[in-house]
């Protein structure tokens, strides 16, 4: 059994046992077994809605309700979860970030009051390569609310200010010992500030790459705004031109975060 189907199953036993039916069953059995020392009662009951939840397994109408009712539960707690992810950015990332979430919402809306069945023409597809990008740009996002908390900290004025000390510092000395010690501080500064360069051009990459995903979705909108009164045949045809050019926005995100982790990665 895939992980999928047990996700399933799962959500139709527990549909089943929070039915009234089996947490009534439940309770009087307690209470018997309470009220006459008895583990019988309960065990009974036990039985008794483990027998109504197979009876269940055969409604195909309650199987589909439950899948509905856990899809919905678990988008809820997605959504949640992503609203504090977003609240937590840095103000930049986390205006840019509310207007992707805003144009998938508008994307996926479209798409399922759509004047065609979005499975039969590849729509389904197309709304969920809409929220990997959207995820991969939370989470870029989400690095640069950590590299902006060290650009912010740092001044890299005051780091050249010190490295121009040092650089004169080492100019005028004639200790050798003197000198090996300025030469040691100098090297550390001016790998701080390659550092810090390295950061803040990651940094801004981050933000461009936001940019481009707020205006490709904007696109992408206005293409399916457009072409929503038409007939199932342009809806197929256009389909496959909007998973193209989402391929290709994908493929930029790949790009854009191997260039971060280039200019983060140490020399």
């Amino acid at each position: 059994m895939s992980g999928s189907s047990r996700r399933n199953l799962l959500a139709v036993v527990k549909r089943a046992l929070r039915q009234p039916f089996s947490v009534g069953v439940l309770v009087l059995g307690a209470i018997f077994s309470i009220g006459y020392f008895s583990l019988i009662p309960v065990v009974g009951g036990v039985l008794i809605a483990a027998a109504y939840t197979i009876w269940k397994l055969q409604d195909a109408e309650f199987i589909r309700a439950a899948i509905r009712e856990a899809g919905e539960r678990e988008r809820e707690a997605e959504l949640m979860s992503r609203t504090f992810r977003i609240e937590e950015l840095d103000v930049d990332s986390r205006v840019r970030m509310k207007a992707i979430v805003r144009l998938q919402n508008e994307i996926a809306e479209d798409v399922a009051n759509s004047p065609v069945d979005e499975v039969a023409v590849g729509l389904a597809d197309t709304v969920e390569q809409t929220e990997q990008v959207l995820e991969r740009a939370l989470a870029m996002a989400q690095k640069r609310r950590d590299l902006q908390r060290y650009l912010n900290r740092t001044d890299p004025e005051a780091i050249r200010s010190r490295i121009r000390s040092l650089e004169a510092e080492l100019e005028s000395e004639t200790d050798p010992y003197r000198r090996s010690e300025i030469e040691s501080s100098l090297a550390a500064k001016r790998q701080e500030l390659e550092d810090y360069l390295a950061i803040e051009k990651a940094s801004r990459r981050v933000l461009e790459q936001l940019d481009s995903i707020q205006y490709a979705f904007e696109g992408l909108r206005a293409r399916l705004v457009r072409i929503k009164s038409t007939d199932v045949a342009e809806w197929t045809a256009a389909n496959e031109e909007l998973k193209i050019e989402l391929g290709g926005l994908s493929t930029a995100v790949d790009t854009v975060e191997r260039s971060i982790e280039e200019a983060l990665t140490t020399r």
